[in-house]
């Protein structure tokens, strides 16, 4: 007698009840069947189906809602929809980094006539939004998430269509994706350092493997390179954080900078940094390094809002309304046709530098913070 593995019966069972969501035996919304009802019409034990559930909610065909049930999630990838309902979903910490853009944003679909679902959750939770997302009914913006597909494997079609990541890539190559024009944010700042007559331009990156931190860390070397720097010069003064394989401790970055700054930011006359701030700030301070007299900083992909937390730093506005602007465009355009071009790459240009604030305003805010 052959006997079949668990997993086997798991698989095959995963795999028949898939068959009948995607035939429409169950529309998207629809209570799904419960694991006890499950077993007995399959004549599988009651931990068998509850394995193979839980294979159907990791690919995105069910949600579960606690104590209520199961839920299908399922969307053919041609269905198409009448509606111009957005979610614009995004992490707390990202939206009070942007919370102008966000405001001018939302205000920008609506009087293009969509109606806005705006929503805040912490990256751990975007997946208790799959039925968001799915949505037959909605397209959706994902700010700066990083996002397992795999969780999207059952209606990833349809995702394709109606799904655009903001501000970062999405991480899979046929969902598009709206950055900051990385190239041209380094040759802005590039040009503000020329200005002041300071060529000797040294780079902070956080995860220098990042396709979008690999185009700024060349565009960089292109710039000082050009500006008459070595390029053993340059090897010495891209610096790296590393924030992919180490902590992203304050205390320990607060170290990596003070290092920095008694070795190879010692010939430096200006610096471009992705984050960190507060961290580097202190650690010029502890190393009696005046910003911006001695050293002038230009902090990228930030917000107005850190002009006014990080006074002594010149602060890049990277567009991120722009971003906006480019997603209504995208998705007027898919509503229309209900066509798209998967795997776009868009990118936004910077819109300014936000000069550092005068040293006797700053002052006065150190005074006043002191007191």
């Amino acid at each position: 007698m052959i006997q079949i593995s668990e997993n086997i019966k798991r698989t095959r069972l995963k795999e028949e009840l898939a068959k009948r969501i995607m035939n429409g035996e169950f529309a998207f919304g629809d209570r799904f069947p419960g694991l006890h009802e499950i077993s007995h019409e399959y004549e599988v034990s009651y931990v068998t189906a509850s394995k193979a559930v839980k294979l159907l909610e990791d690919e995105g065909y069910l949600r579960g809602r606690d104590g209520i049930g199961r839920f299908v999630c399922y969307v053919r990838p041609d269905q198409v929809t009448t509606k111009k309902n957005v979610n614009i979903i995004v992490a707390p910490g990202f939206y009070a980094s942007y919370p102008g853009a966000f405001s001018t944003g939302e205000k920008l679909f609506r009087e293009n006539g969509w109606n806005v679902n705006l929503m805040q959750i912490d990256p751990g939770e975007l997946y208790s939004l799959v039925p968001h997302i799915n949505s037959p009914d909605a397209y959706s913006i994902l700010c700066a998430f990083n996002v397992n597909w795999e969780r999207f494997a059952a209606t990833f079609g349809h995702v394709v269509k109606r799904v655009i990541v903001l501000g970062k890539l999405s991480g899979n190559p046929e969902i598009t994706s709206i950055v900051a024009d990385e190239y041209e944010t380094i040759c802005l700042c590039m040009r503000h350092f020329a200005e002041m007559g300071r060529k000797r331009i040294a780079l902070i990156c956080a995860r220098p493997s990042g396709e979008l931190e690999l185009l700024r860390i060349a565009a960089w070397r292109t710039g000082v390179l050009n500006a008459g720097m070595s390029p053993e010069w340059a090897r010495h003064h891209c610096l790296s954080l590393d924030l992919e394989t180490n902590s992203n401790a304050p205390e320990r970055i607060f170290k990596v900078c003070q290092e920095w700054l008694l070795d190879p930011l010692r010939d430096a006359d200006g610096i471009i940094l992705p984050c960190a701030c507060k961290e580097f700030l202190a650690a010029c301070t502890a190393q009696n390094v005046t910003v911006p007299d001695q050293l002038p900083a230009i902090c990228i992909g930030q917000s107005e809002i850190y002009a006014s937390l990080y006074p002594q730093l010149a602060i890049l506005d990277n567009n991120f309304y722009g971003h906006f602007q480019c997603a209504l465009e995208i998705l007027e355009d898919r509503f229309r046709s209900g066509k798209t071009s998967p795997g776009s790459w868009y990118f936004c240009r910077p819109e300014k530098i936000i000069p550092p604030v005068n040293r006797r305003i700053i002052g006065k805010i150190q005074r006043r913070e002191q007191r």
